[in-house]
């Protein structure tokens, strides 16, 4: 067994285990288009880049890593919130409700049965990403793709700031 297969059983193991304690664990991952720009600096090429960071706070799904690669390949921040919700979503078998939400804007959120939070940064704003069974959350800040998305069984009464999920 290598030792990257050990290292992420030993993540998943940790993080059910703090799951079914309560208790929160943060296992940092970084993803950077640093590399991508010194290649690019080498030749001769544009050297612009937007740095992304990624904390799993719980993981019982074990889907820290997809996420994570969304995060390497995002070019726009629009583009980025809804790659983490796509990610998230499918890594998550489509069994979830799913919540990007920007950390920044001020929300309500009552979700019950979180199988995985994680926070992320993207060109400086940090998200949240929530994947849960059911409950409520409001966005009591500005909306557009660049703040906020969600996947999964969601009534938005009035096309408003409230989101209602149901259990898939």
């Amino acid at each position: 067994m290598s030792t990257k297969n050990i290292v992420k059983k030993s993540v998943a193991a940790a993080a059910l285990c703090a799951a079914l304690c309560g208790t929160a664990v943060a296992f940092p991952a970084t993803a950077s288009a640093a590399p991508a720009a010194a290649a690019a600096e080498a030749k001769g090429g544009p050297t612009a880049s937007v740095g992304a960071s990624l904390n799993v706070n719980v993981d019982v799904l074990g889907i820290a890593n997809k996420i994570e690669a969304s995060i390497k390949t995002a070019q726009n921040r629009e583009g980025f919130v809804k790659g983490l919700m796509e990610s998230a979503y499918y890594a998550a078998g489509g069994q979830y409700n799913v919540m990007v939400h920007n950390l920044q804007q001020p929300y309500e959120e009552n979700l019950n049965g979180v199988k995985t939070f994680a926070t992320t940064t993207y060109d400086g704003v940090t998200y949240g990403i929530w994947v849960f069974e059911d409950g409520e959350f409001t966005n009591q800040g500005d909306g557009g793709w660049i703040n906020w998305a969600a996947k999964g069984y969601i009534e938005r009464p009035n096309n408003g700031g409230l989101m209602i999920f149901t259990r898939h």
